[in-house]
């Protein structure tokens, strides 16, 4: 009997295994395809998928991840006369991205941008990983659960948590990577005691961004009272401690003085009130606290936060995973920007990881509780709960609105955009709408509308995205460039329009 109850659990393990894999390749298939359908929908934008595109490619020519469209996150928009203007910040035209954000990761991508370079290798890069992420994820929850399907039920709800798709399906960012090498570095330390993968996978968050070293840091205090891995959490805080100095106290402080503008590093706009370096910035904000909420809505953040922690009923709470939760929870309250501390787009995708581990632990607590009953009706409890979790999230997936056909009506459109890209002389300005942007060759004179600086072409589709704009902005701005003749509209299908600059009269 033993015998046989032993091959029927290995059996078992095994068909769970495949059916994962199966679900995860279908999952990559799926938006692979959706991601390719989106862009060439015009469902994606300069801001910021051209902006990584650009940034890589001047990289492989002499200009460290120069690019022209990260200032339109650090200006102002302005509405005059019912018309949009920008005003830049202190982010310029063609600096380099490390002016703002310091993600080295990017060196580890470039170098494929010889093979297979453009905004779609971005696009398939970023679902990769997100898909990927689930994998050290399942292989953790099924050290943790040995329940029957119960690790690829977790995986199902990971892989179509509506944050995470959210965040997946909005252009590129360097955060959407970050669950894979969180959940494969908890993977090594927590379940295999692996060294040099864990250190690894470390060391690949940390490339991130800046403000991972912050979240790596409390890591390793985690790992000291959580696992009493003192060793391993030791080396883990003072590593994530030395890089979060260099990262801010000197790289970024560097390249903003190469581009002329002050050392401070003024996170998301806000931090320049607290003092002019960093260390004064920390000081105020840890003797003020009180400072941070009056630039927020407590109110919008609460309920962005209990978006993502009710479809997993309230289950992270249960858990002192839940703790590492907090600096990124902490660092969003830092922001004036509402996507930011309520987080939208890829904001939560630093967030998740934490989530995802303190939602285990708290299933696993809760299985506990109810492993008190007697019988077999603790595993019944258990299922259904599991079921309960399962139904709420893909109910509540934004998997169903992103494959609606309505989303993706603008594809028929391509071609006719894609033949008036084809005419503009490579050497040309041009200016064209958000959207329009990453289906555009790359050129150093190329303007995101409302700017146009006397562009020689301006593209434009009404019927797209029209971000920044306005539809009534957007109808006002068409209006004045007709009405000033500067420019001709020179074709013209649907909603589609081309303008080619006016001519001077030699004589």
């Amino acid at each position: 009997m033993g015998s046989r109850r032993i091959f029927n659990t290995l059996r078992q393990t095994h068909l769970e295994n495949r059916l994962f894999f199966i679900f995860l390749s279908l999952w990559i298939l799926i938006f692979l395809g959706i991601r390719t359908v989106q862009h060439f929908s015009f469902g994606t934008n300069a801001c910021d998928l051209s902006l990584f595109d650009y940034g890589m490619h001047s990289t492989l020519k002499g200009q460290l991840m120069s690019d022209p469209f990260h200032k339109f996150g650090f200006g102002r928009w302005d509405v005059s006369n019912g018309e949009l203007t920008f005003v830049p910040g202190y982010a310029k035209s063609w600096e380099s991205h490390f002016c703002i954000h310091f993600t080295p990761i990017i060196f580890f991508i470039v170098p494929f941008y010889l093979i297979f370079e453009g905004p779609l290798f971005l696009l398939y890069l970023q679902v990769l990983a997100v898909g990927l992420s689930a994998l050290p994820l399942y292989f953790i929850a099924k050290a943790v659960f040995k329940a029957k399907y119960a690790a690829l039920s977790i995986a199902v709800i990971y892989l179509f948590f509506r944050q995470l798709l959210i965040g997946l399906m909005h252009d590129t960012h360097m955060e959407m990577y970050f669950p894979l090498f969180l959940f494969s570095s908890v993977y090594f330390v927590a379940i295999k005691k692996r060294r040099v993968p864990y250190f690894l996978f470390i060391t690949l968050a940390l490339l991130i961004k800046e403000d991972i070293a912050i979240y790596i840091f409390f890591l390793g205090i985690f790992l000291i009272l959580k696992f009493r891995e003192k060793k391993y959490g030791f080396i883990t805080s003072v590593y994530a401690f030395l890089y979060f100095i260099l990262a801010f106290g000197v790289i970024i402080p560097y390249f903003r003085k190469q581009a002329g503008m002050d050392s401070l590093y003024v996170y998301a706009h806000v931090w320049g009130y607290a003092g002019n370096n960093i260390l004064q910035v920390m000081a105020n904000m840890l003797s003020h606290p009180g400072e941070i909420l009056k630039h927020i809505s407590l109110g919008s953040f609460l309920k962005a936060f209990s978006n993502i922690v009710s479809p997993l009923l309230l289950l992270p709470f249960f858990s002192s995973f839940f703790f590492l939760a907090l600096p990124p929870l902490f660092l969003a309250l830092l922001s004036k920007n509402p996507q930011f501390y309520t987080f939208g787009i890829h904001y939560s995708a630093t967030l998740l990881p934490f989530i995802f581990l303190a939602f285990l632990e708290g299933l696993k607590n809760i299985k506990k509780f109810f492993y008190q009953l007697r019988g077999g009706r603790f595993r019944k409890v258990f299922s259904l709960i599991l079921i309960l979790l399962l139904a709420i999230n893909l109910a509540n997936s934004s998997f169903w609105r992103v494959i609606k056909p309505s989303r993706y009506k603008a594809l028929g459109d391509y071609w006719s955009v894609k033949k008036i890209i084809d005419q503009v002389p490579p050497q040309a300005s041009v200016a064209a709408l958000s959207a329009i942007i990453p289906h555009i060759p790359k050129r150093k004179n190329i303007f995101m509308l409302p700017e146009t600086d006397e562009a020689d072409y301006i593209i434009v589709h009404a019927g797209i995205n029209l971000w920044p704009y306005t539809k009534e902005q957007f109808s006002n701005f068409l209006a004045r460039i007709e009405k000033e003749k500067r420019y001709i509209c020179v074709y013209q299908e649907g909603e589609i329009k081309f303008f080619k600059k006016k001519q001077r009269d030699s004589s």
